[in-house]
């Protein structure tokens, strides 16, 4: 739809209706929870038809009294939720508890644990606290790999998952929830997430396809085009790729090389900008994205391009990350060198390859949508493949100069 302007951005607290603008739209919008009975997000949205405040208000009450006198089945209960069951009542309570300290790094602790928050929670919605295994998971995988390419230090890491563990920690003490997350060591967190061998890749695939002949699964065969389909061009594991529908790819051509197609994506609302267009190498473009349109050939260009029947993108981010986990543990293949080898190694092992093919650090940060610090520090700098492609770039030849004897 768009980006909401928060200015126009009104509510009704009694009945927790929020009232608001699109940036690209005139007319108002209204939303309201209602369940993820009915829709994924759990919000019901309107579109209220006019301009003015007044009336949109009038109306938006309206929409929400006709709702729930035609779905009686509807709860204005949320469904648990980590930020309101557990990370706000923490927070109100850092921030109680700090409030009179006189010294000033302490009277600010609360203010930097919400601040903190406020960067964590993107991960966290529509997941239920109750699936340890899915927070776990997403505190390994996507926070971690997030806090480093951000370029944040390892003791600045080990803050923010301090946060986690004190949020939950209270909560279980008042029973809230059962168990504490485990989050990263501080060995772990400094130890560089090295690249997928693309032999390794393959036998993942494999994996997908045998998994797909015992359950018959569908499932499993669309994994395999989402993890080949990252392996292809510089994308970020996640909502990201999972995201871009079956019109925002196009064959573009090189003048110098009119047979050769070079497959172009669109993704849109990326981490560092609005736009960015990854560019898949040149296998993938020949060999493998004919069977991932094939696949579903019947499909609309508004539909996914991956994963084109499930609605749910958040839960399928969550679950695609959990599946590639499990499948790199059974092949033995997810801890190496003392770390680990989420889904979002397979960014590491896309700029190794550019790097290997010869690829200028500031071309790589271009295809991956990233800075070339990011490139070198995080993704090449302390691979042992990276060092042995940077060594091979050293001149072999050397010059001996003789210094003169006095």
């Amino acid at each position: 739809m768009g980006v909401i302007d928060k200015k126009t951005l009104k509510k009704i607290p009694r009945l927790k209706i929020s009232i608001y603008k699109y940036k690209n739209k005139n007319d108002y919008y209204c939303k309201f929870y209602v369940g993820k009975i009915h829709y994924s997000s759990g919000y019901k949205e309107v579109s209220l038809k006019t301009k003015n405040i007044n009336e949109a208000i009038s109306k938006a009450n309206t929409e929400f009294k006709i709702w729930f006198s035609e779905h009686k089945d509807t709860t204005t209960k949320k469904d648990s939720s980590i930020d309101l069951d557990i990370a706000q009542p923490y927070l109100r309570f850092k921030i109680r508890k700090y409030k009179h300290k006189t010294h000033l790094k302490n009277n600010e602790q609360g203010e930097r644990d919400s601040s903190k928050w406020n960067y964590l929670k993107t991960f966290f919605e529509d997941v239920d606290y109750k699936d340890m295994e899915t927070v776990e998971q997403i505190i390994d995988d996507e926070i971690l790999s997030s806090l480093v390419e951000d370029g944040r230090s390892g003791s600045t890491i080990n803050k923010y998952f301090s946060v986690l563990t004190q949020m939950f920690k209270r909560a279980k003490d008042r029973g809230t929830v059962n168990y504490i997350p485990d989050t990263p060591t501080q060995q772990v967190i400094n130890t560089p997430r090295e690249p997928y061998e693309n032999s390794e890749l393959n036998l993942i695939n494999n994996r997908c396809k045998k998994e797909y002949e015992k359950t018959k699964d569908i499932f499993f065969l669309e994994c395999k085009d989402y993890f080949n389909l990252l392996r292809s061009a510089g994308f970020r594991p996640g909502l990201e790729p999972l995201n871009m529908k079956r019109s925002d790819y196009q064959f573009i051509k090189d003048r110098d090389n009119p047979e050769t197609d070079i497959l172009k994506f669109t993704v849109r609302n990326t981490k560092t900008k609005p736009i960015h267009y990854p560019i898949a190498n040149d296998f993938f473009t020949k060999h493998i994205f004919s069977e991932i349109l094939n696949r579903h050939s019947d499909l609309k260009d508004d539909d996914y391009l991956l994963f084109p029947f499930i609605k749910d993108r958040k839960t399928l981010k969550n679950k695609t990350g959990k599946t590639f986990s499990r499948f790199s543990k059974d092949l033995n293949l997810y801890y190496h060198k003392g770390g680990t080898r989420p889904l979002y190694s397979i960014r590491h092992t896309y700029a190794t390859e550019k790097w290997k093919q010869g690829t200028v650090i500031e071309d790589i940060s271009k295809l991956m949508n990233t800075s070339p610090r990011m490139v070198m520090s995080v993704y090449l700098g302390n691979s042992d493949e990276a060092l042995v492609q940077l060594h091979k770039r050293i001149p072999k030849k050397l010059k001996i100069v003789k210094w003169p004897i006095f």
